[in-house]
C-alpha cells in the first residue's frame, strides 16, 4: 500500500510529529510511505490557504492521504474519500468566542465530515468533537498513541530518602504550582522540564523545594530523564492523551496522574490517580508511594502490563487495517 503522511510544519511543534514518526517507521516496513511537511507553521488565513494548495499539489494518485493531526483544514483541499485524519484534541476551540470560534469550527471541526475515516487518540478526544458535530459512527475509530520503543524497562532502586520527581511541561494545565505546594515538607528533588516563569521560581523558593530545570532537551535526553527519575508526576488538568504516563510505565517508574479523562483511562491500573485540583490529594499520593514499597511494586507491575496496549506493533496494525479498507476503494 502507498500512504502519504501530511505533517504540520516542524516549527509548529514537535510532539505530533514525534508520535507519528514512530508509527510511520513501523508501517513503512511493509508499505511505501512518504512524508509531506507543510511549508507554513502559523495558522493565519493566508498560511492556511497556502498550506492547503501545497498539500493538494503533493497529493498522489493511488496513495492514501493521512493527516497526522492539527491541520484538519487540509480536508477542504484534499480528496476526502481517500483521506484519513487523526484528531488529538480540540481544546483550543473551547477557549474561543464569537467569530473566531465560528471560523475555527469551520476550519478544524466541520471538515472532519469530509474524511473517509477519522481516528481519535482517546475517547476523550472523540467526545470533544461529538459534542460539536455528528460524525458517522462507521468512520470513527479510537486508536491511541503508541509508546516509543526507546522507552524500555530500566530497573532502578527507589530513592526513599530523596526521590527524584520528574515533571514534564510548564504550561498552566500541567499543574506545576499545585505540585510545588504539595511537595512542601517532603524531602525530594523536583526535576522540571520546560521554561520556568519567575513567579514559579519564587514559589519553589517559598516552599523550599530542591529542584533543577532542563529545557530544549533531545529525545535521547528525555529518555534519560525518565530513567533517572523515581516518580513521574503528571497531575494535568486536561490533555488529549498524556504521553508521559505510558512513557513512564514503559520505563518502570511510579506514575502519579489525574483522575480525569483521558489520563485515568490511559493509565489503567498502573498509576495513583489524584484530584488534580487538590493539593492535599497530590501530597498524599507522594507520601503513599514513598512510604510503601508494596504500593510501588504493584504500580510498576501494573504499569508494565498496561503498556502492552500501546506497543507500536499493535498501534501500527490498527492503522494498517484501516488503510486496507480504504485502499480497496481508491479510484
Amino acid at each position: 500500500m502507498n500512504i502519504n503522511f501530511y505533517y504540520r510544519n516542524k516549527k509548529a511543534g514537535f510532539s505530533i510529529g514525534a508520535v507519528f514518526d514512530t508509527i510511520v517507521e513501523e508501517i513503512k516496513k511493509n508499505n511505501h510511505v512518504i512524508r509531506t511537511f507543510l511549508p507554513y507553521p502559523n495558522a493565519s488565513i493566508p498560511a492556511i490557504f497556502k498550506n492547503g494548495k501545497y498539500a493538494k499539489n503533493k497529493e498522489i494518485d493511488n496513495y492514501i492521504n493521512h493527516i497526522t493531526g492539527d491541520v484538519h483544514y487540509l480536508l477542504w483541499f484534499l480528496n476526502g474519500r481517500k483521506t484519513i485524519v487523526t484528531v488529538h484534541d480540540i481544546m483550543y476551540y473551547h477557549y474561543l468566542k464569537g467569530i473566531k470560534k465560528k471560523i475555527w469550527k469551520l476550519l478544524y471541526i466541520i471538515p472532519l465530515k469530509k474524511a473517509a475515516h477519522v481516528t481519535f487518540i482517546s475517547n476523550f478526544a472523540y467526545k470533544q468533537v461529538s459534542e460539536v458535530i455528528n460524525l458517522d459512527a462507521k468512520k470513527t475509530h479510537i486508536i491511541p498513541n503508541p509508546v516509543d520503543s526507546s522507552f524500555i524497562y530500566s530497573p532502578k532502586e527507589f530513592n526513599v530518602k530523596k526521590p527524584i520527581i520528574l515533571h514534564i511541561g510548564t504550561l498552566e494545565r500541567k499543574n506545576l504550582e499545585r505540585t510545588i505546594e504539595a511537595l512542601d515538607g517532603i524531602n525530594c528533588h523536583l526535576r522540571i522540564i520546560g521554561e520556568l516563569k519567575e513567579q514559579t521560581k519564587d514559589l519553589l523558593k517559598k516552599h523550599q523545594i530542591e529542584y533543577s530545570n532542563g529545557i530544549n532537551l533531545t529525545h535521547e535526553e528525555i529518555v534519560t530523564e525518565y530513567r533517572n527519575a523515581d516518580i513521574i508526576n503528571f497531575p494535568s488538568l486536561f490533555e488529549g492523551f498524556g504521553m508521559p504516563i505510558i512513557e513512564g510505565q514503559a520505563t518502570g517508574r511510579i506514575i502519579i496522574t489525574s483522575n480525569l479523562s483521558p489520563m485515568k483511562e490511559v493509565a489503567g491500573n498502573g498509576a495513583i490517580l489524584v484530584d488534580p485540583y487538590s493539593v492535599k490529594d497530590i501530597k498524599n499520593a507522594y507520601l503513599s508511594v514513598i512510604q510503601n514499597k508494596n504500593i510501588r511494586e504493584n504500580l510498576i507491575h501494573e504499569g508494565l502490563k498496561n503498556i502492552e496496549n500501546y506497543k507500536i506493533e499493535k498501534i501500527a496494525q490498527q492503522y494498517t487495517d484501516l488503510y486496507k479498507k480504504l485502499y480497496e476503494n481508491i479510484d
